[in-house]
């Protein structure tokens, strides 16, 4: 029997095309129906308390406000993809990351 506390130890969060495939193959989808609600559902997201919250980057750069209060807590861990291929928010998180980690890039 699954540990409930990982029921929910990776959400995904985006537009329903984009992550409908992830829902098919079991894991705990929220679709993003209005752009501007992206931080309303952020905010419903958590209360599930999950471990990895993937977003898709055009929803994570709306909500980067309210995502930003987490990164100083190891949980949720918040991670922008895109469905394009397009790797630039991605690079800059961990830009940042090494910054704060070793002072230099």
């Amino acid at each position: 029997m699954p540990d409930k506390d990982l029921d929910n130890a990776l959400v995904i969060i985006g537009d329903e095309d984009v992550i409908s495939g992830f829902k098919a193959l079991g894991f705990k989808t929220y679709f993003i129906k209005e752009p501007q609600g992206a931080v309303a559902l952020i905010d419903e997201v958590l209360e599930e308390k999950p471990g990895i919250c993937l977003v898709q980057d055009n929803f994570y750069s709306l909500a980067a406000d309210r995502i930003g209060e987490y990164k100083t807590l190891p949980l949720p861990i918040f991670i922008p993809f895109s469905p394009k291929a397009d790797w630039s928010l991605l690079q800059n998180m961990l830009k940042e990351i090494r910054i704060r980690a070793t002072g230099a890039l």
